[in-house]
């Protein structure tokens, strides 16, 4: 998120929210970055974290399958607050030994048409470029809406 890496890892409890600013098409762009819990305990709090969001990440851990079997219940709740908003899969830890399913990976892809970007945290690799993908997909959106 902002260019180092914290080696000591603790979940989301609640909401952590962040600022990035991002260049795309030669518009600078602040975004606000809720980085929402995923525990099921926080579920009725996520939905009201999820009014006004442009866009979203969801983010799944490759060396944790279950991260990635949740995604439907996670983006009917995100829709059903939201409506159809641009979304990226993001497949994070992949300096690591991937332990996720290829093809349970390809079926998300197809089944949201979503981007899918495989990203290390740790290694800082394709992290700004997910925040550019979700970043031009909300700015497409916005244009396309006249807004």
């Amino acid at each position: 998120m902002h260019g180092s890496f914290e080696g000591d890892y603790l979940a989301t409890l609640g909401t952590d929210i962040h600022v990035k600013v991002v260049e795309v098409d030669d518009v600078r762009v602040k975004l606000v970055i809720w980085d929402i819990a995923g525990q099921d305990d926080f579920a009725q709090l996520r939905k009201a974290y999820y009014q006004n969001a442009d866009g979203a990440f969801f983010v799944f851990d490759t060396t944790r399958p279950d991260t990635l079997d949740r995604i439907d219940d996670w983006v009917n709740a995100l829709f059903s607050v939201t409506g159809k908003i641009p979304l990226v899969l993001v497949e994070n830890k992949i300096d690591l030994e991937s332990k996720t399913v290829p093809k349970d990976v390809e079926r998300v892809v197809e089944r949201y048409g979503v981007p899918h970007i495989r990203t290390s945290a740790k290694e800082d690799m394709n992290v700004e470029r997910a925040f550019l993908e979700i970043t031009h997909r909300i700015l497409e959106r916005t244009r396309s809406q006249g807004q």
